[in-house]
This record gives structure tokens, C-alpha cells and sequence, in this order.
């Protein structure tokens, strides 16, 4: 929890040699860090002194239930979030105070009425855990945002452009609800299997004012989605304007091109933000992969049997091999980029 940027500052009602005692056992306090106050030390203190004293605060001995409502209301002042454990009636205002409140599960009912979160093991451990859990559901929220915005970009580019190449539907309304199918519902569910990933405790915390679209996804969603609608608009220029005209077969190859480029975009935004390659947890992302293998299998059963409702006509396998082969560069290009940020980072 620690190494998460997550400061813990233990407040036991024992005296203070006994609480450094069980810090050092714990972990909790170290031979250069272990500063301890008492409640008759801490009220001595102004506001201002308490905030400078804060960041190296471990242990608050002989506490009264009033001090904990106190170091929330500090932290807060300085822009930090609080959460806090409690188990008595006593507890309850810091519980609600506090931003995320811990009650214990063997506590009071009051106690669990004013807190966010019961912890039913009594187990700090658990509170490791749900930070664990809770920063991985944020990640994979920004995961589905990222693909799900490159994918809208590449969508809108290619339908409000098309039409000055001289083709009025490059995606038709039926192709584009199964799209519409992938970008949703399969996209929100192959991101919610991800399982948790250890690396995110690794994290420092995020400021509370953080907009949700990081510079960084921003670059990543215009990146993928500039280059997608480049190779998309490429494919319509060479048809029918070098060519003179577009084939259903084409029309087909050009589809298949579109959706493999978000099965491959897919893998682009499960690595985002994640200091390994994606392909590092195979077995541990079995769903994904399931997800992504039935995206793969209905693209080819609609475009072999979907005919004119999908405007298709059956591909060879060497269109196929083809059309996987080339879009799966976006995959191997987000993959190099990727590596690359990390070197950099370990040279750091």
C-alpha cells in the first residue's frame, strides 16, 4: 500500500511506546521514519503545524475520537484524500467525514452506516486489495474510452469523407450496427474481463482534479484513428479515383479491412498504460482473447453468408490472410511504440 503512494498513519488509543512497538512489527514505522504523537501533543499544535507535521506522520498514540476527525479535515485542506477505519460509534463523524470511510465488519451498526466501505475480515490487507481493484476498473474505464473514441474518430472520418471520393456508404447501416456491436458491447465486456494487474499499485495516486481523457490517451485515440481513416480513405482513393470504380467485392475487402482494424486497435488499447507487452498474460486474459476470437469469426461468417443484407461477397483465403496480415500492423506499430516508452523509462 505503501509503494501504491498511499500514506498510513496508524491511531490507537495505547500508549505510545506500545504503538511504535507494533509500527516497527509492522512495518509501519521505520528507524528514520517513525514519528509519533500523542492526542495531548497533537491538540498542542496549531492547524498549520499539524500540515507541515503530516507527511511524516506514522502513529497517533493515546487518540481521542476527535483527533481523527481533525487529520481528515487537514488532509483534506491540503488537497489529500482521506480515507479512514473505524469500528465504534465514536468513529462514525471521521467515518463520514472522511473521503472513502473503512468500518469494520465485527463494529457497530453505526459505524457501518457512516462508512463507504465494510471491511468484513478486519484484514488491512483487504483495504490493499480494494485499491487494487478499484485502480483497475478506473484503468480498464480509460482502456474502453480509448478504443471506443479511436474507433468513433476512424468511423466519422471515414463516413464524412467517403463521400468526396465519390462513395456515398462506405459503411453501410447494417455493417455499421455490427460495428456498432463490436465497439460497444464487445469492446465494455473484453475490458472488463482484464483481470486485476499487480503493476498498478506501482501507481502514484491521481489528483482529484484529473480530467479522465489524459494527454496521453489523447495522443494515443488521434494517433490510432488518424492513421486508421489515412489507411481507409487510401483503400477508396486507389479504387475510385486511380481505378475508376468500386466492386462489391471491393466494397467487401474494404468492410473487413475496417473491422480488423478495430480487432487489432483492440489490442492497442489493452496495452495502454501498462508497463509490459499485452501479449505477457495469455492465460490470465482468456476472456479477452474469447471476445476477441468472436469478433474475428463473425466478421468472416457475415462476410461469406451475409450477402446483400451486408453488402458482401464471399473473400479467398488469400484476401483473408491478406486483410489480417496488413491491419494487424496497427497491433505491431502500437506494440513498438510501447516498448519503446519503456526503454525510456528504465533509462530514466
Amino acid at each position: 500500500v505503501r509503494r501504491a503512494g498511499v500514506q498510513v498513519v496508524m491511531i490507537t488509543g495505547d500508549n505510545k511506546d506500545t504503538a511504535l512497538a507494533m509500527g516497527e512489527k509492522a512495518g509501519l514505522c521505520r528507524e528514520n521514519d517513525r514519528l509519533a504523537l500523542t492526542h495531548d501533543e497533537l491538540a498542542a499544535l496549531a492547524d498549520e503545524e499539524v500540515k507541515a507535521l503530516l507527511p511524516r506522520l506514522r502513529v497517533v498514540a493515546r487518540a481521542m475520537p476527535q483527533d481523527k476527525s481533525r487529520l481528515v479535515t487537514l488532509a483534506q485542506e491540503m488537497g489529500l484524500v482521506a480515507g479512514m477505519t473505524g469500528d465504534g460509534i465514536n468513529d462514525a463523524p471521521a467515518l463520514k467525514l472522511s473521503d472513502v470511510g473503512f468500518a469494520m465488519g465485527s463494529g457497530t451498526e453505526v459505524a457501518k452506516e457512516a462508512g463507504d466501505i465494510v471491511i468484513l475480515d478486519d484484514n488491512f490487507q483487504s483495504i490493499g486489495k480494494a485499491i487494487l481493484y478499484g485502480r483497475t476498473i478506473f484503468k480498464s474505464i480509460r482502456k474502453f474510452i480509448v478504443f471506443q473514441l479511436t474507433m468513433n474518430l476512424c468511423a466519422v472520418g471515414v463516413s464524412v469523407l467517403g463521400p468526396f471520393l465519390g462513395v456515398e456508404n462506405p459503411i453501410t447501416v447494417v455493417q455499421m450496427l455490427w460495428v456498432n456491436i463490436i465497439m460497444d458491447t464487445f469492446a465494455a465486456m473484453a475490458m472488463a474481463s482484464l483481470p486485476p494487474n499487480p503493476e498498478v499499485m506501482r501507481d502514484k495516486p491521481r489528483p482529484r482534479d484529473e480530467f479522465i481523457i489524459t494527454p496521453a490517451m489523447a495522443r494515443t485515440l488521434f494517433t490510432c484513428g488518424a492513421a486508421m481513416v489515412v489507411v481507409l480513405l487510401g483503400m477508396l482513393f486507389r479504387w475510385t479515383i486511380l481505378q475508376g470504380g468500386l466492386t462489391v467485392e471491393q466494397l467487401t475487402v474494404f468492410f473487413s479491412t475496417f473491422v480488423f482494424l478495430q480487432f487489432w486497435n483492440m489490442f492497442n488499447a489493452k496495452g495502454f498504460e501498462t508497463r509490459h507487452s499485452v501479449f505477457t498474460c495469455l492465460g490470465g486474459c482468456r476472456e479477452f482473447f474469447l471476445i476477441l476470437a468472436a469478433i474475428g469469426v463473425g466478421q468472416v461468417l457475415i462476410v461469406e453468408f451475409g450477402g446483400e443484407v451486408f453488402r458482401t461477397e464471399p473473400l479467398s483465403w488469400m484476401q483473408w490472410a491478406e486483410v489480417i496480415g496488413f491491419t494487424s500492423l496497427l497491433a505491431v506499430g502500437g506494440e513498438i511504440i510501447r516498448a519503446i516508452h519503456r526503454k525510456r523509462k528504465q533509462l530514466r
